[in-house]
């Protein structure tokens, strides 16, 4: 029998982060802050989209990103979307290049955001105006069973490559990239004080630091295979779909700071959120997303 992963699921999935959060309502409205105001359409820059969605969990909201403000989320400080020029956000680095994407930065992600929840906020997302020409995914989740089987990954799969499907038929021009793991849990906790390694110990099967703060070898492994198995799935719906990119080596490759979250442990920090767009533009150049 399966269970969601709890305790230590938030040190493995950073998707860029998010995993173990509240829910939130959805916010089907653009991220900027900045008062919209008939204008001229601009011309386009031939290779970037003129609208980017994101769709997912608590990784792109900004949750617990301003000390000041904790738990609450500032979707300005979002690495997909956000409009805060700390972050230097995807968003921030295509209007760079194609000022006709000027305003057209929407962010549907929630926290704790399950496929099934994905599902729904991509059936939101095909129905915004202007449509979206680039649409960021961020998903494994609250979808990572431990111990994995192969009938988690499978129905994994199939819902996912649910909300692949209805994004390419009703998005038929537009692009998806999907955001893998930011690095593995083999690195991220060497980043925590032993306060914090027992504050993040557990006792469930994925739980790789005990109460003491201790590593137990054999958890960790079993953790890193269940994300690199649920991480096969993505890679395998997404090549099934016209337009979708995945490049999860890039990803992989990455190693954790501290810097990079936030106080809660759970979340990133504007740092982080930095890193994350740095890491998705790069490997949105290697696959082709983006010139």
């Amino acid at each position: 029998m399966t269970r969601k992963l709890t305790a230590l699921s938030f040190l493995a999935t950073l998707s860029v982060a998010g995993c173990g959060s509240t829910h939130h309502s959805p916010a089907p409205g653009a991220v900027s802050t900045a008062p919209r105001v008939s204008a001229p359409r601009l011309a386009s820059t031939p290779g970037y989209p003129d609208s980017i969605v994101v769709l997912g969990h608590s990784g792109a909201t900004g949750e617990d990103s301003d000390p000041a403000q904790p738990h609450v989320e500032i979707r300005a400080n979002s690495w997909a979307t956000g409009t805060n020029p700390a972050v230097h956000s995807v968003y921030q680095r295509i209007l760079a290049n194609n000022p006709a994407i000027r305003g057209h930065n929407f962010n549907l992600n929630q926290g704790g955001a399950d496929v099934e929840m994905l599902l729904a906020q991509a059936r939101n997302a095909v129905q915004l105006k202007p449509k979206p020409q680039l649409v960021l995914i961020q998903t494994i989740d609250s979808d990572m069973a431990c111990p994995a089987h192969a009938a988690d990954y499978a129905s994994y799969r199939s819902k996912l490559l649910q909300v692949l499907h209805v994004l390419a038929r009703a998005l038929p021009q537009a692009k998806m990239f999907i955001a893998s793991q930011l690095g593995m849990p083999t690195t991220e906790w060497q980043t925590y004080t032993l306060a914090q390694r027992r504050q993040a110990g557990g006792t469930g099967p994925c739980d790789y630091l005990n109460l003491e703060g201790k590593v137990i070898p054999s958890k960790l492994s079993r953790l890193v295979r269940i994300i690199r198995g649920y991480e096969a799935q993505v890679k395998a719906a997404c090549a099934r779909i016209p337009r979708c990119y995945f490049d999860g080596p890039i990803y992989a490759r990455q190693v954790h700071r501290r810097k990079y979250i936030s106080e809660d442990l759970n979340h990133l920090s504007v740092a982080g959120h930095a890193w994350a767009a740095r890491v998705a533009w790069a490997a949105m150049r290697h696959t082709g997303v983006v010139p």
